[in-house]
């Protein structure tokens, strides 16, 4: 990148700039050093990286609510029942095409899988287990206690235990959302 700067003016919401501020301070950074830094990293590509920013907001969106002293904001799910089904019956999916191409057994995987989850806080095995094995319909607001509690463990161990970014997954999860809620 080149060395020689220009100058970029732009209009920001004011909490934001706070923020940005806030992090490029606990970075030991200016802001300036900061943001140039956070805009480098972005990576220029195709679907996979509009899926990552769209899941990304959404995980933000859901941080932020975790947060908030304002019930109303807690309250209820953001995800639709059968949006969250689908995403359960995708993951289940998706689970058993790697056992097979992994050439495992349903409880080899299982045990692999597990693995993962006990790395997670908030992991629910039970649960994710009773997902893939088609015992049990993900519902809209399991998936939504899920996000609040940081992130989606299923598909976080998923990820790692298939070694592949699941961008089948991704756009379940992102199909699953009740867009009015990110309002």
């Amino acid at each position: 990148m080149s060395r020689e700067r220009t100058q970029l003016n732009i209009n920001i919401d004011p909490e934001l700039l706070l923020r940005i501020k806030s992090e490029a301070i606990k970075n030991g950074m200016t802001l300036t050093d900061f943001v140039t830094e956070k805009l480098a990293n972005i990576e220029s590509g195709g679907n996979s990286d509009a899926l990552e920013r769209r899941l990304a907001k959404i995980e933000r969106h859901l941080n932020l609510d975790k947060n908030s002293s304002d019930p109303e904001k807690n309250k209820g799910s953001i995800f639709t029942d059968d949006g969250a089904k689908n995403y359960g019956d995708v993951a289940r999916s998706l689970f058993n095409v790697f056992l097979k191409k992994k050439g495992l057994s349903l409880e080899d995987g299982l045990k692999g899988l597990a693995i993962n989850l006990a790395k997670l806080p908030y992991s629910s095995p039970e649960l994710v287990f009773q997902i893939l094995l088609g015992n049990h319909d993900l519902t809209g607001l399991e998936m939504t206690n899920a996000y609040r509690n940081g992130a989606c463990a299923m598909r976080t161990a998923l990820v790692e235990w298939c070694n592949d970014p699941l961008e089948d997954l991704n756009e379940a999860f992102l199909n699953a959302v009740i867009t009015k809620s990110l309002k």
